[in-house]
């Protein structure tokens, strides 16, 4: 089995190009809905446009369309950015800062429904010091600032209105090294390169991506030659890698899979139930049967990826055991029935799972077995995303998380936060359990204010500590996400990214394409 070895390299260190074209044929798992860069996705947007931040070789941060790293005042309120010079949009104008200030005016706006407004709420005011410098005043302090501003940011005269009439969803005008040429709907999507990048030379000079979302039919145009690369499950990459010139890369993410436990149904109110839950999975079983391997179990959402705040040594133990006797010292006792009940309530309830996602068909299947074995009945329903986000408070559901792990803060406020606990449509994603803790709180606030990134590190630890404790979910394993790659080998500058929730022909080994040389 041939698995690829990436090495690193940086923006604008790239010889010039040696003259001749290259392109590179993908294959989607799925046609993107917008490229405005406030909505969803954000990988393939990167291709059209810049941040002020960037996500660098191993996930860590780095500047992009900031001349250094952002730098806080003593008390983290005032982030202040220089910005490079010299860079202009697709449109032949010229980015300052006015860019900057418009970007992240409109992400704070209602009128541009951006679902990520709520991580912005921080930010009471943006202004441009003079045409190179930015300056963030904050309305608390906050250490993960910098994680916020990988934004891509478009000319300020394309922004305005909501984001679904936006021209932005459809015509990018960024400063990204590639420009969108063809957009066929429901087959394909064609970038050119820019020839004046300030980024430097690009070789890759054409990417064709067609939108694929059958793994099998991805399968087939790999092996016919049809394609150059496509994201697969692991299963899939691993029977395919090593065969006519196809290579698996597989890169590290923050990307999670867990059950959440809405706290509106009465058994998983009790904390001593929702560890019970946990400990009746066998992680380490689903890692090597669904993963085959290319995962690591976790007891909470801090994974590896945020470094110094994962503690690899707090976990739950597989113990169906004692998960029993929790149960019946909680009073959910076994029926003649073989299904669990307290006072005349049965142990019953539907989980939801993306009937298009077989991973997490395959997850709810395990997991409802493992219920079974301790006499708790679960339903396993297949639902689209509206039905989803309408019944989010009151059915369990195989959730996806880790949108933005380069911080720990971004990777778990939303899913803990009591900030978040009440069901709301526009957001249900962010602490689907309805989970509230006091201390968790604390801890959450804690370390996002806090200035010392030891300390920061420190309290995340407890935070997985209290986790065990009580648990607002059934967390179950990070991913590696795999992938096939047709001759790798002809290109230098390759490198290995920590990956977010999202993956696909955006992130993978072509997460940093533009900078690739023969």
């Amino acid at each position: 089995m041939s698995l690829l070895t990436l090495s690193g390299c940086t923006r604008g260190t790239a010889p010039s190009a040696q003259g001749a074209d290259a392109g590179l044929r993908l294959a989607e798992t799925t046609e993107y809905s917008s490229l405005h860069p406030l909505d969803w996705p954000f990988g393939i947007t990167s291709k059209f446009y810049d941040g002020l931040v960037e996500i660098g070789v191993d996930g860590v941060l780095e500047p992009g369309l900031a001349a250094s790293m952002p730098t806080a005042n003593d008390d983290l309120t005032t982030w202040t950015v220089p910005l490079v010079d010299g860079v202009t949009f697709s449109d032949g104008s010229d980015f300052d800062a006015d860019d900057v200030v418009a970007l992240y005016d409109a992400v704070r706006d209602p009128e541009v429904k951006s679902w990520l407004a709520a991580d912005y709420e921080l930010i009471s005011e943006v202004r441009a010091e003079d045409p190179q410098t930015v300056v963030f005043d904050l309305n608390q302090p906050y250490a993960a600032f910098p994680s916020l501003l990988t934004l891509g940011i478009p000319a300020a005269e394309a922004l305005g209105g909501a984001i679904e009439t936006s021209s932005l969803a459809r015509t990018p005008d960024g400063t990204g090294p590639y420009e969108l040429v063809e957009w066929r709907d429901g087959e394909s999507m064609t970038l050119a390169a820019k020839s004046d990048w300030w980024g430097g030379a690009i070789e890759v000079d054409r990417i064709d991506i067609a939108f694929v979302p059958d793994e099998n039919a991805r399968v087939q145009r790999l092996s016919a030659g049809d394609i150059d690369g496509a994201q697969l499950s692991p299963r899939a990459a691993e029977a395919l890698g090593g065969t006519a010139g196809l290579d698996i890369v597989v890169n590290p993410s923050g990307d999670f899979r867990a059950i959440s436990l809405p706290q509106g149904l009465p058994f998983f109110e009790d904390p001593q139930v929702r560890i019970a839950l946990n400990l009746a999975v066998n992680r380490d079983e689903l890692v090597e049967g669904l993963l085959d391997g290319h995962g690591q179990a976790i007891s909470s959402p801090i994974t590896s990826a945020q470094g110094e705040a994962y503690d690899a040594e707090v976990q739950f133990a597989f113990d169906a055991e004692r998960a029993a006797e929790m149960l019946d010292e909680a009073g959910w006792v076994l029926g003649a029935d073989g299904i669990r009940a307290k006072d005349n309530t049965p142990f019953a309830f539907t989980l939801m799972y993306f009937a298009e996602d077989s991973l997490r068909r395959d997850i709810a299947q395990a997991f409802a077995s493992s219920m079974s074995q301790l006499g708790i009945q679960v339903k396993l329903k297949a639902v689209d995303r509206p039905t989803a986000i309408a019944t989010m408070a009151e059915n369990a559901f195989v959730l996806g998380g880790g949108d933005r792990p380069y911080d720990a803060d971004t990777q778990v406020y939303r899913m803990l936060s009591s900030d978040f606990a009440e069901y709301d449509a526009n957001d249900p994603y962010s602490n689907p359990s309805g989970y509230a803790n006091a201390d968790v709180d604390a801890l959450l606030t804690q370390a996002r204010t806090s200035t010392d990134s030891e300390a920061r590190a420190t309290l995340y630890r407890e935070l997985q500590r209290q986790q065990v404790e009580d648990p607002a979910m059934v967390s179950l394993f990070s991913l590696e996400h795999t992938y096939i790659a047709r001759d790798m080998e002809q290109w230098n500058g390759t490198a290995s990214v920590v990956e977010p929730h999202e993956h696909g022909v955006s992130w993978g080994p072509w997460w940093n394409v533009e900078e690739w040389t023969r």
